[in-house]
């Protein structure tokens, strides 16, 4: 419960840092917090990245005060932290899916976001089938790309496996996998201030792609199907909202480690997925 009580806490002070341009990276490091460990328990638990958040609350409270009509635009997005009018029109356009002018009259049917808080909701039956393995390190070979933490979102990930699928490139890792696991692996984790996806699979090949080794852990593995891009995440609310409070078992996240066994598209509402989720005992 004191995971959920400091993920309040930072609520918080985003709440309190509205209209900053605020550094979480920088943040999380003064409050001695792991930053990948606290982004996936976020993101997790609020169903976005704090970036996300603050920017999502933001124009939600510029709407409000357009819907209010007490001051005028350009007054209130200056206050907000924005500076040029036509940029902001875009991407409010782009946030609530109608223009500013539209706003008076549709203000009940936009999606806005108050002030966010949840319930933690036990429950004694699994959602998800789940089994307890531990796993030695292996090596993975496959494509890493990375992301300034401040302006990652959850769904860049599943961005950049459709276009490494698009550009033929996860038929052509997969042509390594002669390791013990079969499938595509996403590993997720900060390295050198930026968060690193790692797509690949198990290899004990050389070959011209980048490696990298998983963590020898006990894994508590997670199993689903569906659509990479939204099973995941339901996976992963499950487990921080219901499964790790049912277990009372300690979880280590510094890192999150995903395995898609691969159909015909990352699209295929069939496709086979499990979450590995690591434990600390």
């Amino acid at each position: 419960m004191e995971t959920i009580r400091f993920v309040e806490r930072f609520i918080v002070y985003i709440e309190d840092h509205l209209r900053e341009n605020i550094d979480f990276g920088e943040v999380l490091e003064s409050m001695g917090v792991e930053q990948k460990s606290f982004m996936t328990i976020f993101t997790s638990l609020v169903g976005m990245t704090p970036s996300q958040y603050q920017e999502k609350r933001r124009m939600t409270e510029i709407a409000y005060e357009v819907y209010q009509g007490h001051r005028r635009l350009i007054d209130i997005i200056k206050y907000y932290g924005y500076r040029d009018v036509d940029s902001f029109k875009k991407l409010y356009t782009r946030t609530f899916g109608i223009s500013v002018h539209e706003t008076e009259r549709n203000i009940k049917k936009i999606d806005l976001l108050d002030y966010i808080s949840f319930e933690v909701v036990p429950t004694k039956k699994p959602k998800y089938p789940s089994y307890r393995s531990f796993v030695e390190s292996f090596r993975l070979i496959g494509i890493a790309q990375y992301f300034d933490i401040n302006s990652y979102h959850s769904d860049y990930k599943y961005k950049f496996l459709k276009i490494l699928e698009r550009d033929g490139l996860i038929d052509e890792i997969l042509r390594y996998n002669d390791g013990f696991v079969k499938g595509i692996f996403v590993q997720e984790r900060f390295v050198d201030g930026e968060i690193e996806i790692f797509v690949g699979t198990a290899s004990y090949q050389h070959t011209p792609f980048d490696e990298t080794f998983t963590e020898t852990m006990n894994y508590e593995v997670f199993e689903t199907s569906g659509e990479p891009g939204v099973a995941i995440d339901k996976v992963y609310e499950y487990i921080f909202r219901r499964w790790h409070f049912r277990e009372n078992i300690n979880m280590t996240c510094d890192f999150s480690l995903e395995l898609i066994k691969h159909t015909y598209s990352f699209e295929d509402p069939t496709t086979k997925i499990q979450v590995w989720q690591a434990l600390d005992e």
